[in-house]
């Protein structure tokens, strides 16, 4: 019994160093936010800035998956990547210029990215196949609480001082998180074979919580026609997977508009960044509840009306904040933003996020995932980066009530798709090879 509890417990050990890099990692998209504004940057440079970090991150899991094939050493990868990171949060004290904060957050992003492949590989290799569900759920919970916790120290620490001092916070931590992975983490005994995340749902959708820029292979131009009907698949009267992918980048491009000024507008509207920080972290409350819950709903209803619904509710927020920005001040706009985003970001993200991208899954044949996945992480990453660098100049032209009310349309444009998605089993069919 005291031998199982042992490995119980050393087979999580790796584990605790993500969830302290986690907590560095939680406020930080929101840390450069506001400190471009601080230096003299505008919505535009918030707007490169996003762009530049979601745009690296494409290529950059590409690149990683290719080294983490060739370098098999899971502790080193992670020890440097975490370090790494450290170090590039603790020189943005030395940046007072917006081109270095984008430079450095755009290197934020890139090394961020090669830590996703080694995670999901040493849950792969610690523990039997039968468990590997049971421990994806607990590094994302890990990984969650890491976030909240970070969102909790912003709050804390800019009620009481400065941005500068939570970049010294979020250093710290992060360097800790280096030695957390030297010290407790091993290289695993066993070396399994490498298996594709497109075979296991709950590999599937931990990526894509964590990290939504994944290509499980490049899609060739052949791949492209299959995939938005010009190729062999199931006939249906409208085709599944090319309205999916639709819909798809209409949600991460309007998500991306709201997101990249989002921040920005409350701060142009005086809100202070405590209150800022605690507007994410409540929402982030609310969507950890979700993630962990939403089970228990979704299981009972059909999943293209939860799916569909849940962008429609987003979208019913992202407009109520869009009117709060035109009509609203004081604290009435503060308590407002805190309860409609927790909605937006919380709830309706959490259960669409999940539901849809399941729903998907479930839909492709064995053998054609890697490819349709393949083109959906690329769809995602361009709906993301597009959306980024619109955002700034829609602000500009329309202002922030407007440029979230749009936002708030292209989810109403995403919930429709999903509720015309063709109810047959569309199963999608793989190109012959050669």
């Amino acid at each position: 019994m005291n031998n199982e509890t042992g490995n119980a417990k050393n087979q999580f050990r790796w584990m605790y160093p993500y969830l302290v890099f986690s907590i560095a990692a939680g406020p930080l998209t929101t840390l450069i936010q506001l400190y471009i504004l601080r230096v003299g940057g505008g919505v535009l440079d918030v707007s490169y800035a996003i762009t530049f970090a979601s745009a690296i991150t494409i290529p950059a899991v590409f690149f990683w998956g290719i080294v983490t094939d060739f370098v098999d050493k899971r502790k080193a990868f992670l020890v440097l990547a975490y370090l790494i990171t450290a170090i590039l949060i603790a020189s943005l004290l030395f940046i007072t210029s917006v081109f270095g904060i984008i430079v450095i957050y755009t290197l934020i992003a890139f090394i961020g990215a090669a830590t996703a492949a080694p995670l999901e590989l040493l849950v792969m290799e610690t523990v039997q196949k039968r468990r590997w569900s049971h421990n994806f759920s607990v590094l994302q919970a890990l990984g969650s609480a890491g976030m909240v916790a970070g969102l909790v120290m912003a709050w804390i620490i800019t009620g009481q001082s400065d941005l500068g001092l939570l970049i010294i916070a979020l250093a710290i931590v992060a360097f800790a998180s280096a030695g957390l992975a030297a010290g407790l983490m091993s290289e695993p005994r066993r070396a399994h074979k490498r298996l594709s995340l497109s075979g296991r749902i709950h590999l599937f959708v931990y990526r894509l919580i964590g990290l939504p820029h994944v290509l499980v292979r490049i899609p060739n131009p052949g791949d492209l026609k299959d995939a938005f009907g010009f190729g062999r698949r199931v006939k249906v009267k409208r085709n599944f997977v090319p309205m999916f992918y639709a819909a798809s980048f209409i949600f991460f491009f309007g998500s991306s508009i709201f997101n990249t000024e989002y921040p920005v507008g409350l701060e142009f509207f005086n809100v202070s960044s405590s209150a800022i920080f605690f507007i994410m972290l409540f929402a982030m409350i609310i969507q950890s509840i979700v993630f962990w819950y939403y089970g228990r709903f979704a299981a009972h209803r059909k999943r293209y009306w939860v799916a569909s619904a849940s962008l429609f509710l987003r979208g019913i927020a992202y407009v109520a904040i869009g009117m709060m920005f035109i009509y609203l001040s004081g604290l009435l706009f503060e308590f407002s933003n805190l309860i409609i985003y927790s909605i937006a970001a919380g709830m309706a993200y959490a259960v669409y996020y999940t539901t849809a991208y399941s729903l998907f899954f479930n839909t492709l044949s064995a053998k054609g995932r890697g490819t349709a996945i393949g083109i959906y992480t690329a769809i995602a990453g361009i709906g993301t980066f597009t959306g980024a660098l619109a955002s700034g100049n829609a602000v500009i032209a329309h202002g922030f009530g407007d440029t979230f009310i749009i936002a708030g349309l292209f989810m109403f444009l995403g919930s429709y798709i999903f509720e015309s998605l063709p109810r047959s089993n569309v199963v999608v069919r793989p190109r012959p090879s050669g």
